[in-house]
């Protein structure tokens, strides 16, 4: 009997299924693309339209078209198969699907979910309420928005027996006490939160009506506790729904608030998603599921659209933090003080919400726009810099988009491009660590390190152009600094060579010299940046100890470092 996984890869080709999400092109019977699972200037991601697979010579990712979507979406092979299921029209049944350990969980909170809408319906002041808001019937019914009554074992008293309540529990929906289970929500209109497939995994609750003083104590937004199903640093509220128009619009908008989201794509920005009852992740730099890590993979282009109060400025600076870490671009949507998104929605309509967003500064300059430089001194203009921009700057991750920021800034502020350079290296002196695209090649976890691998490409296939590309590296020095390949033992060399064998024997030679280029422009690289760091540390010790000389001629050497980084003559 056909499989669920042979019928849905049947009706979906794997170019089919990749090209809505990365461009492929053809490549002889293959195609090629640009892997976006690691960041790389040459195409190292090859797809097998025959075999229906995947592999990528760069970082090794591969797989088939379930694999894709689960790595590209940050799903489980579950959520994957739901995915191109609903996608290639198949219907998903019990009896010819996988089962696994979370499937009582999702399944007790589709229930929840389900219960809570048809409270909603008995509870003519909730609707009221979100109807206050501006929200339909239809974006209501489209974001399964429900309600939860004022009783403490709502959901606890419905379970059957102790297993039951287990899953429950395990689920975020209710609590264990020495008195029994009673529910962690209560008296609350419920956002249901959702995983890139659509499934139900947690919910945040706003509470409605507050009309005691024990209401007055408890928080406004309650959020499901972190379960098997929910981590906050994976969800972003609505990105199923928006996921389709990211793509299409290759933007998003970040917003904080559900009210904010659901407004928005109830006025047509289907492309919004929100942080509300999630949280943007730190840890990007590690973790390939991270939401903004996944949200980068759709687009680099993000606004923020975050309130004007203190909680929503210390979240938009955290997000736009984060976002440049991983090379996006995010900019800044200028709402007035005391609005909010979907009160800025209300008020001035989609086509005064289209207005605003054009008005959006890249990040950067938006933090320099908040300094006052009439009212500072140039010593105190540069400190300024230091609290409100650099902590930024130093995170964008191209070293031309760096270059122009400080060009952009030195032109507002007046201040000379050269000073505001050898102000950002010695602040980037004193950081212990900074997100750059380095960082970011960390999801690539390679058994062999690029040295290495160079050194075993070369030995297997010592075509004129890697042998050529290996002589130029051995020659690659500046100053006083050399490049050298590691010393690597026989035993060493037999490992790598067959790994290299495995991973390139398939390549045809023009693709094996290729990749050759890719990872001697990435050794060169590395190369500069060390050489970058040691005279960083030398020009830092030359300023402690005032050696004037010392500091012309590290600053120098920095000068024509950066040329040679970007090609200048």
């Amino acid at each position: 009997m056909q499989t669920v996984f042979d019928q849905i890869k049947d009706r979906l080709p794997i170019t089919e299924v990749l090209s809505s999400y990365i461009t492929l092109t053809p490549s002889g019977s293959q195609y090629k693309a640009k892997c976006p699972f690691h960041q790389e200037r040459t195409a190292s991601f090859s797809v097998s339209p025959e075999r229906g697979l995947y592999y990528c010579f760069g970082c090794g990712a591969k797989g088939d078209i379930f694999t894709f979507v689960e790595q590209f979406e940050g799903l489980d092979a579950k959520g994957a198969l739901k995915v191109l299921a609903d996608r290639a029209g198949v219907v998903l049944t019990r009896e010819f699907t996988p089962r696994e350990s979370t499937d009582p969980l999702y399944d007790i909170l589709e229930e929840t979910t389900v219960r809570y809408q048809h409270e909603l319906e008995r509870n003519s002041l909730a609707r009221e309420y979100l109807k206050a808001r501006g929200l339909t019937d239809a974006t209501i019914a489209a974001f399964r928005i429900g309600y939860v009554p004022d009783e403490w074992r709502y959901v606890a008293q419905t379970m059957r027996d102790e297993q039951t309540a287990i899953i429950a529990e395990r689920a975020g929906l209710i609590k264990k006490t020495d008195k029994g289970y009673y529910d962690r929500f209560r008296k609350r209109v419920m956002f249901p939160l959702t995983d890139a497939s659509g499934r139900v995994v947690g919910f945040s609750g706003r509470l409605f009506p507050a009309d005691t003083d024990a209401d007055k104590q408890s928080p406004k937004y309650l959020n499901s506790p972190e379960t098997e199903l929910f981590q906050k640093s994976r969800i972003l509220f609505g990105f199923d729904k928006a996921k389709g128009a990211i793509r299409h619009h290759n933007f998003a908008i970040l917003v904080e608030g559900q009210m904010d989201c659901v407004l928005a794509h109830q006025a047509g920005f289907r492309n919004t998603v929100a942080t509300s009852g999630t949280a943007v992740s730190d840890a990007a730099a590690h973790d390939p599921t991270a939401n903004l890590v996944v949200l980068s993979r759709l687009t680099p282009n993000v606004f923020l659209a975050f309130d004007g109060d203190p909680a929503g400025q210390k979240a938009l600076n955290h997000a736009a933090i984060v976002a440049l870490g991983l090379g996006m671009n995010p900019k800044v949507v200028p709402l007035p003080p005391g609005m909010d998104p979907a009160d800025y929605i209300l008020a001035h309509g989609a086509e005064g919400w289209k207005a605003l967003l054009k008005q959006s500064k890249h990040f950067i300059m938006h933090q320099v726009s908040l300094i006052d430089r009439g009212a500072l001194s140039p010593h105190l203009l540069v400190q300024k810099l230091k609290e409100v921009v650099f902590p930024y700057l130093m995170r964008v991750t191209s070293p031309i988009e760096q270059g122009s920021y400080m060009e952009a800034i030195a032109r507002t502020l007046s201040i000379p491009q050269a000073d505001i350079a050898r102000e950002l290296v010695l602040y980037a002196a004193t950081q212990q660590s900074a997100p750059t695209a380095a960082v970011i090649d960390a999801f690539v976890q390679e058994t062999i390190t690029p040295e290495e691998r160079f050194i075993a490409l070369a030995a297997q296939y010592p075509t004129e152009a890697i042998v050529a590309q290996r002589g130029a590296l051995s020659a690659l020095s500046f100053g006083e600094h050399r490049f050298a390949f590691p010393l690597v033992t026989p035993e060493r060399m037999i490992e790598i060579t067959t790994l290299v064998e495995r991973e390139y024997g398939v390549l045809s030679l023009e693709e094996r010299d290729a990749l050759a280029e890719e990872l001697a422009q990435k050794l060169t690289e590395r190369f500069f940046a060390q050489v970058r760091n040691e005279l960083t540390m030398i020009l830092q010790d030359a300023e402690s100890r005032n050696d004037e000389t010392l500091v012309h001629k590290t600053m120098h050497e920095l000068q024509e470092l950066n040329k040679r980084r970007h090609g200048a003559p």
